[in-house]
């Protein structure tokens, strides 16, 4: 019998998430934005049930234990999932150390990373980012006026040192250790925008403007429907 069949799951490349969670939400009153809700469901749930579409594992990388605890209860929905935490070890270092810590606890070589106040991300584009990255030191969303997604991107684990050689020199910037990679695969918003029109995939939430803006909208759309 000839033919080609389809590839069992271990053939497939193992594929990790790194939600970086660990902000502090000043411009949201300090509060823990991955945990503000909506319709019933918090903006981490949305967004592991979009990742686990995609890849096998997911990190939360956060600040500290309190932080953990926080989070604990969602996690206790998604029972069949592997999820783990990770923490920074550099006090107030940003979100580069929350990539550094996250991918360092990765078990893939390639880790798809996003903040923890995206409740949109499109499980198709992180399809596509993986897609992209393959081969390569990382894949990045670039838009038409040169601007990158840095925190909606895939990176391999070549990016670990890059981050430590920015922090021996007091960079913090997330761009600064991605450039140093020599093979990062910009990909542009318009071949992402075939698959998300709106570019939802992008949205994060920063203040509570943002919130109300997205719960009309949602609210919009199911009126139209």
């Amino acid at each position: 019998m000839s033919g080609k069949t389809e590839p069992d799951r271990e053939q497939i490349e193992f594929r990790s998430a790194v939600v970086l969670a660990g902000g502090r939400g000043r411009r949201m009153g300090m509060v823990e934005k991955a945990l503000l809700k909506f319709e019933e469901k918090t903006i981490l749930e949305r967004l592991l049930e979009s990742l686990f579409r995609a890849v096998d594992e997911v990190i939360l990388s956060v600040r500290d234990k309190t932080q953990e605890e926080k989070f604990s209860p969602v996690l206790e929905k998604f029972p069949a999932c592997e999820i783990r935490f990770c923490f920074d070890t550099l006090e107030d270092a940003g979100p580069l150390e929350g990539i550094r810590a996250g991918l360092l606890e990765s078990r893939a070589e390639y880790s798809f990373v996003c903040a923890g106040d995206m409740p949109f991300v499109n499980s198709r584009v992180v399809d596509l980012l993986f897609e992209k990255a393959s081969g390569h030191d990382a894949a990045l969303p670039k838009w038409e006026d040169k601007k990158f997604e840095p925190l909606h991107a895939v990176y391999s684990k070549k990016l670990i040192p890059e981050i430590e050689k920015a922090f021996e020199k007091g960079k913090r910037s997330v761009l600064t250790p991605v450039f140093e990679m020599k093979d990062v695969v910009l990909v542009d918003v318009s071949e992402i925008r075939e698959i998300d029109p709106e570019l939802r995939t992008f949205v994060n939430i920063n203040t509570v403007e943002d919130m109300r803006i997205i719960i009309g909208s949602m609210s919009k759309n199911k009126k139209l429907n």
